[in-house]
């Protein structure tokens, strides 16, 4: 089989080549700064907007079957627009902490927005360690403390079945106390586990102080992770569900137009040229792009090493090793690309 021109794999050695020499630079200069402490504000439910209300109320309803009641609501002002509700239960000493995260970032003229939340159950032990089962949906570039027992669940999003396995982890290690319920003295605590925890990241070289010691930067080892979560597809929480019908279209779409409707349409028009512009070749484009807003209307996974490996590898071993110099899965990547941050912008509900 000879090997062609292709403009896809050019396309995305050059994206790889950008990302491994230029993206950790870009990561540390995007990066906000981390304040050594937190200027921590009560929120009351009156100043949450309609849309937050209605984001929190799903995960309220899912608490309260678990007896877990809203205890303070908060950010740090200083530290972007990210939300923090704690969760308690009079019953029960583990705790439970959502954060809901929004960020933007701008690379040149590209703005990405980025929006999700993580919930935590947390154990406070005894001994001083702290149990904390978690499903953040994004894998962490900073190193856990010495205190800490993690057990990482991105995919868990029943937050029933989450505390039945912190619960189960937690029986095993011993007795525990009772964390704190007023908002000052959940604010005293959060600024002692940042304290720790930062202390920790500049120990292992994942932060460094600013040049006015104000407060934290990271790293190029946490910039190396950033890109390492780059070429993760599945660096992210997955659905399953998703993660197939993102493949199925991702190879489908394709093929369908490759083996079916480029030869009608050459057929018709008595044009089988594969030139830039011809419409053989913008056929099989119309084909990659609708393939690629699916895949980000799915909510599915959308990274260009996944959308490269469903679009590309089915599409080139099943029909040819390559189809010219028109970057076909790039086409899909950057339509999936838009779509999903159009899809993202309307979920915002802490910025506007």
């Amino acid at each position: 089989m000879p090997l062609l021109p292709d403009g896809d794999l050019l396309a995305f050695l050059w994206t790889t080549a950008i990302v491994i020499f230029k993206g950790k630079a870009q990561i540390q200069k995007n990066a906000r700064l981390i304040p050594r402490k937190y200027a921590l504000q009560e929120i009351a439910d009156s100043q949450l907007t309609q849309a937050q209300k209605d984001y929190l109320k799903p995960i309220d309803a899912q608490l309260e079957a678990l007896n877990y009641r809203p205890a303070c609501t908060f950010r740090a002002s200083n530290y972007g627009q990210n939300l923090m509700r704690r969760y308690t239960n009079p019953a029960d000493p583990a705790s439970c902490e959502l954060t809901v995260v929004e960020v933007k970032s701008k690379v040149g003229q590209v703005e990405t927005v980025r929006n999700a939340n993580n919930l935590s159950f947390t154990t406070r032990l005894s001994d001083g360690r702290r149990l904390i089962t978690r499903n953040m949906p994004l894998k962490s570039v900073m190193d856990p403390p010495p205190h800490y027992i993690l057990q990482e669940c991105p995919n868990i999003t029943n937050l029933a079945a989450l505390k039945k396995k912190h619960d189960v982890r937690a029986a095993t290690l011993g007795p525990a106390w009772s964390p704190a319920h007023a908002a000052q003295e959940i604010f005293s605590e959060m600024q002692q586990e940042h304290e720790r925890f930062s202390a920790h990241q500049l120990a292992r070289g994942v932060y460094c102080l600013s040049s006015d010691g104000s407060s934290y930067q990271i790293t190029a080892k946490a910039a190396n992770r950033g890109i390492r979560n780059f070429f993760n597809p599945f660096g992210t929480r997955i659905v399953p569900s998703k993660v197939l019908f993102t493949a199925l279209i991702g190879a489908v779409m394709p093929l369908f137009g490759i083996l079916k409707l480029a030869p009608a349409v050459a057929y018709n028009l008595h044009d089988p040229s594969l030139s830039m512009l011809s419409p053989v070749t913008l056929t099989i484009a119309v084909c990659y792009a609708l393939a690629g807003a699916i895949i980000g209307l799915s909510g599915g996974p959308s990274s260009y090493t996944w959308i490269m490996a469903v679009t590309y590898l089915p599409a080139h071993f099943v029909a040819a090793w390559s189809f010219g110099w028109m970057p076909y899965s790039t086409i899909a990547h950057v339509v999936a690309y838009y779509v999903r941050q159009a899809r993202q912008r309307r979920g915002l509900v802490l910025q506007t």
